[in-house]
């Protein structure tokens, strides 16, 4: 995974990234990676609550919430839709959908309406560390010590794309 290969357009005031990535591994293994608690918490970050369809979650860092969602659509092994709800931010929607694909699991995401491009950075960021997690399940510090090293470098390489589009 890399940052190249998410695509961000401007919608109006706010933003909306896609991206595709194929997984080397099965739906069952990619479905738990993105949606159990225990594994959440080894690759992006400490989750709490409920992620079935009418579920609440909530995201922390620090034992401090960054981020929360309702869970508003839900296919198991298929794919789910939340809302993503940040301090001081306006609610935008996560779509995330799982294809089998040649070499294993392909993993669709798109976060609609998003205050800021740099958003991307950090799902690139995320995403990468799902890759590793995916190839070595039982890291445990890929979510403490993955996104604050790798987040600065994406974002500065993003930075010249967001310019060249006019997209800052």
């Amino acid at each position: 995974m890399s940052i190249e290969d998410l695509r961000l357009e401007r919608r109006g005031d706010r933003w909306r990234i896609a991206v595709d990535e194929v997984y080397p591994t099965d739906r069952a293994d990619l479905w738990s990676a993105c949606t159990d608690l225990h594994r959440l918490r080894r690759w992006m970050a400490d989750y709490r609550g409920d992620l079935r369809l009418g579920g609440r979650w909530e995201a922390m860092s620090d034992g401090e919430v960054w981020g929360a969602g309702t869970v508003t659509a839900c296919e198991p092994m298929e794919g789910f839709t939340s809302t993503w709800e940040v301090e001081g931010e306006p609610s935008s929607t996560l779509v995330v959908r799982l294809e089998d694909a040649e070499g294993g699991t392909r993993l669709v995401l798109e976060h609609d309406g998003m205050t800021g491009a740099f958003y991307s950075a950090g799902w690139a960021v995320y995403l990468g560390m799902l890759a590793d997690h995916v190839v070595a399940p039982t890291r445990e510090d890929l979510a403490s010590v993955g996104f604050e090293t790798r987040f600065s470098p994406a974002r500065e390489r993003w930075a010249p794309r967001v310019a060249a589009a006019g997209l800052d």
